[in-house]
């Protein structure tokens, strides 16, 4: 008979000596619990088929395992019950004390308890087929967000051997690490579902990793990183961070700071060495992992247009399970906030928070996935001191959390707060690791000038000496694959593309002054066509003075479209490469957040399209030439589709451009490009300048837009239009300009998501 103990609030009672005790308020029970929830006889504890079984027979006096009522539960090294309530009721506490505590194999359907996220240590026997998901109603309850309702399932077999099989989950289950939707389970198979870890040991599921050394935060040994070149920008860093703690990452320019930080948190792949947090390889499985780390890096992740609430919301969407209910994902933007202390800003649009308040909104952004790992580069870049003392007094809550907080920083007044400091030489060596009062004694010097112009001067002996002080050798390199790690996808393509679609439109919407150049862009456009002399319009042009009115007005259509369509786009996935690159890293597509750009600005181009044909229209008639009745649909059709593949165009450019405000001189070129080998202005008959011509969207466009209105015809007295033969309003010409316009299309939108699936920083 297994031995242990009962605790209810301060009294403790022996399990073992007799095979069942009672539980109740009268005092003629084994364990009294004197409280207005319990009843008079609530429970009785009894040893069965060689286990401690729990037993709840009035279902007017429950007991709870997990917050769910249950009648009937197997004792575990360590099970807590509530009595009467799940909230409020006492809680007995039953603690096994032999030598093996583990639950022995049951025969016949076992009661199942329920398991939380936060139960460490609970075990549950594997009999039959049992469910794992975050609601109640499953065998194995994960008490995490990132679980979805029905997860996952272990279907033990009747040769013994065990199978799991996830449920379509939003964020996937993983054995030993790898993403599955089924597979045989092993001893010692780790289960990896959310934030949550589960041990198959036997016949027995284990929640939390096996207790060992290496498990207890996050360990660093020995990482290097030489790139592309023979250049070496980390060398031999080694340290350990237990949860809990704040670990300050300092030195001068050019140590490697950033690159630590970007390695640590599994974003950078070593070429030598090895990260682990929680026992786990952060690169062999950040898959598995990520979910768990939180990077904010130095520039800001958050659309500065939009409010805190829309902000959080969107990524929590992009990030948590989309069974989420709309409640579910507020009460964990709730919660983040209240830990930060942002709660009152909710509904402040990002650009009108602090500096500090903005580095606390972006932690906020990686607190929603609950990681245990922080990372931050630089938070405090560009703040006054007494903000740079607010984030680090944010950071220091965070870590008094019980997360693991690396924070790489340039500020050195406030690191008596942190329990650790990283001093890096250039090279990326490790000068100096321990607690920050160690630092005079080891380096010699208090003041951090004399500290850092030695070792900025003599980095190779800095190093020499922290290996003396430490009596640590160098770390034996292991070679490692180098490359981009980026995690599976969370949720579906569908998914994240509808939300990225909404955010979009929401961006739009939020800048009034963005709005209103989109809006009074194609009205410009629209009523440069009036100004063309002539009152022809789409009519034959008949006399000498109007005889290019038809040719001029197309001209300005096509120009305009080219020009809307690039402007939209141009300056866009540039200007928010940090937020995508930080998206893409916890699992958003390129290829969804593509999509979705290309659905909201080729909706918002034929938008403007629209309101520049009406006032030209409106102005310069309809056209009645080209196909019977469908020329104004025909031109309209031409232009818009010239238009988004000019929204196309822009999205390449902003994908290859490394800033902003390089986005500037291609639009110029592309526009007056565009205007000269559309074919409007003259003709482009010369051998190289004709094939030339073929590679701009706007010589199809012009093609199309002149075959819908017929233009050879209303314009016979134009000399640039004789021999245009693409310009006949048939069949073969507009699925030829189509047809081309699409295959231009297609090409951008490859090179684009080629750009976007790129390593890293350009």
């Amino acid at each position: 008979m297994i031995r242990g103990t009962v605790t209810v609030g301060d009294a403790v009672h022996g399990l073992g000596d007799e095979p069942a005790l009672t539980v109740g308020a009268a005092p003629d029970n084994d364990v009294v619990v004197d409280h207005p929830l319990v009843a008079d006889q609530h429970l009785s504890i009894e040893w069965r088929t060689n286990s401690w079984w729990v037993t709840a027979d009035d279902p007017a006096t429950p007991a709870f395992a997990a917050g769910v009522a249950v009648t009937e539960i197997l004792v575990t090294a360590s099970t807590q019950i509530r009595l009467g309530d799940p909230d409020d009721g006492p809680t007995l506490c039953i603690t096994l004390t032999d030598d093996d505590p583990e639950p022995r194999r049951l025969h016949g359907a076992p009661h199942l308890m329920p398991m939380r996220h936060d139960d460490h240590g609970t075990a549950i026997t594997l009999h039959g087929i049992l469910t794992i998901g975050r609601t109640p109603d499953n065998d194995v309850v994960v008490d995490d967000m990132l679980a979805s309702r029905r997860h996952a399932r272990i279907v033990a077999q009747p040769d013994g051997q065990l199978l799991i099989e996830d449920l379509a989950s939003s964020n996937g289950t993983y054995v030993d690490g790898h993403r599955t939707a089924r597979a045989w389970l092993a001893d010692d198979s780790v289960i990896t579902i959310g934030n949550s870890d589960f041990v198959v040991r036997g016949d027995v599921l284990v929640r939390g990793q096996m207790p060992t050394a290496a498990s207890d935060g996050l360990h660093v040994h020995g990482i290097g990183l030489t790139v592309d070149g023979g250049t070496t920008l980390l060398r031999d860093i080694e340290f350990t961070a237990r949860p809990g703690t704040l670990t300050a990452v300092i030195g001068p320019s050019g140590a490697g700071k950033s690159t630590v930080s970007r390695v640590v948190a599994g974003l950078s792949t070593p070429s030598a060495g090895l990260v682990t947090f929680e026992g786990r390889d952060v690169h062999g499985e950040y898959d598995a992992l990520h979910t768990r780390i939180g990077m904010v890096p130095q520039n800001d992740v958050l659309h500065r247009r939009l409010t805190l609430r829309e902000a959080l919301g969107y990524a929590a969407e992009l990030r948590l399970p989309p069974d989420l209910s709309d409640g579910d994902r507020d009460r964990v933007i709730a919660g983040v906030l209240a830990e930060l202390h942002l709660t009152e800003h909710l509904d402040t649009r990002v650009d009108n928070l602090s500096g500090g308040q903005r580095k606390r909104a972006s932690m906020a952004m990686e607190l929603l996935t609950g990681p245990s790992l922080l990372i931050l580069d630089e938070p405090t870049s560009g703040l006054d001191p007494a903000l740079d003392r607010q984030v680090m007094g944010a950071l220091r809550r965070l870590a008094d959390a019980g997360r693991v907080v690396l924070v790489v920083t340039h500020s050195l007044t406030h690191l008596a707060m942190c329990d650790q400091v990283l001093l890096l030489a250039p090279g990326g060596r490790t000068a100096f690791v321990g607690r920050p009062d160690e630092v005079p004694a080891a380096m010699g010097s208090a003041d951090w000038a004399e500290i850092f112009a030695f070792v900025a001067a003599h980095p190779g002996l800095a190093h020499q000496q922290h290996l003396d002080r430490t009596h640590r050798a160098p770390s034996v390199p292991v070679r490692r694959r180098t490359g981009a790690v980026v995690c599976a996808p969370q949720a579906t393509a569908i998914e994240q593309c509808s939300t990225v679609i909404r955010r979009q439109l929401r961006l739009i919407v939020a800048d009034p002054g963005y709005l209103a150049f989109l809006g009074l862009l194609p009205v410009v456009l629209g009523l440069l066509t009036l100004i063309i002399p002539g009152s022809s319009g789409f009519g034959v042009n008949e006399t000498t003075e109007t005889a290019g009115e038809a040719l001029q007005i197309l001209v300005i259509l096509v120009v305009g479209a080219t020009f809307m369509g690039t402007a939209l786009t141009i300056r866009d996935l540039v200007g928010e490469r940090d937020i995508f690159e930080r998206e893409r890293a916890v699992g958003l597509r390129p290829g969804a957040y593509l999509a979705a750009k290309i659905t909201v600005f080729s909706g918002v181009a034929v938008a403007q399209t629209a309101v520049m044909m009406a006032i030209t229209f409106a102005g310069k008639g309809i056209p009645s030439s080209g196909v019977p009745g469908a020329a104004p649909l025909g031109l309209f059709c031409a232009v818009a589709a010239l238009a988004c593949v000019s929204a196309i165009v822009g999205l390449a450019v902003s994908a290859t451009v490394s800033s902003v405000e390089q986005t500037m001189p291609p639009l110029v070129v592309l526009v007056l490009a565009q205007l000269v080998f559309c074919g409007g202005l003259f003709r482009l008959s010369a051998p190289v300048l004709a094939q030339l011509s073929w590679l701009f969207p706007s010589y199809w466009g012009y093609a199309g837009a002149a075959s819908a209105v017929d233009l050879n015809r209303i314009s016979p007295l134009a000399p640039q239009t004789d021999g245009a033969a693409l310009w006949e309003p048939t069949g073969s010409n507009v699925v030829l300009a189509y047809s081309a316009l699409l295959l231009i299309a297609t090409i951008l939108v490859v090179y684009t998501a080629s750009r976007l699936q790129l390593d890293r920083r350009r």
